[in-house]
């Protein structure tokens, strides 16, 4: 009867601690949002202008914890970087970001030098360059802790990326979290490019930026942002 009862508890440990496994070898979810205020969908990083009013929410399994900005600039904007606030209190400056000289970013493995604690969502370099139109040139990216916990009700803030000089504005946010009550491990859960916003500095900029594909649900975006001011 003892062995009986001995079994029954590891059974039962056993069962509970599935679910914390499962959740922690998900692996990359493509669940959390990160998009202009009232925007339609293209297939494509949605554009939008500087300051840009967003909303962060996940529309999977939650909540999704431990919640990053990763934040890709082009160059002209990286070098012109003054900072970059959100709701007016300073969120990023320059020495936030770095050269992107790997072929995959953020890097899988932790950074000992920014403790930023390494990711299973890695976005392709070429792939970044060529949503922000930056085929052959290179790219910054910047990664920094924005909210301990998201749900599927939207969350509303304003990001603002200040500039010392003119430059050729070209910001691109995704986000990074942990799936679920498992906060082991690197980040599981992430924006798909579908589910990210494209930053330009106005409506000028935007017609030599998008292309054909998703040029129209550029347009309608501007036209919308500008009606709710």
């Amino acid at each position: 009867m003892r062995g009986l009862y001995i079994f029954i508890i590891m059974l039962t440990a056993l069962i509970i601690s599935l679910p914390a496994v499962n959740a922690c070898s998900r692996g990359c979810v493509d669940t959390i949002k990160v998009i202009p205020v009232c925007a339609t969908e293209t297939g494509e990083p949605i554009i939008t202008v500087n300051p840009a009013d967003l909303t962060i929410f996940h529309t999977g399994k939650g909540p999704i914890k431990n919640v990053w900005l990763l934040i890709v600039l082009n160059e002209p904007t990286y070098n012109a970087l003054k900072q970059i606030k959100i709701d007016g209190e300073l969120f990023m400056e320059k020495t936030d970001f770095q050269l992107a000289t790997s072929k995959k970013i953020p890097p899988t493995l932790p950074d000992p030098a920014t403790g930023y604690p390494g990711s299973l969502c890695n976005y392709s370099v070429a792939a970044i360059k060529d949503k922000i139109k930056e085929k052959n040139n290179p790219i910054y990216y910047g990664v920094k802790f924005l909210r301990e916990q998201i749900n599927t009700t939207p969350v509303y803030f304003q990001i603002s990326i200040e500039l010392e000089s003119p430059a050729n504005l070209k910001a691109l946010v995704l986000a990074l979290g942990k799936i679920g009550i498992c906060n082991c491990g690197p980040f599981n859960a992430c924006s798909s490019f579908s589910k990210s916003t494209f930053i330009v500095p106005d409506s000028a900029t935007l017609a030599l930026t998008v292309s054909p594909f998703f040029g129209a649900g550029g347009f309608y975006l501007i036209k919308h942002k500008k009606k709710l001011k």
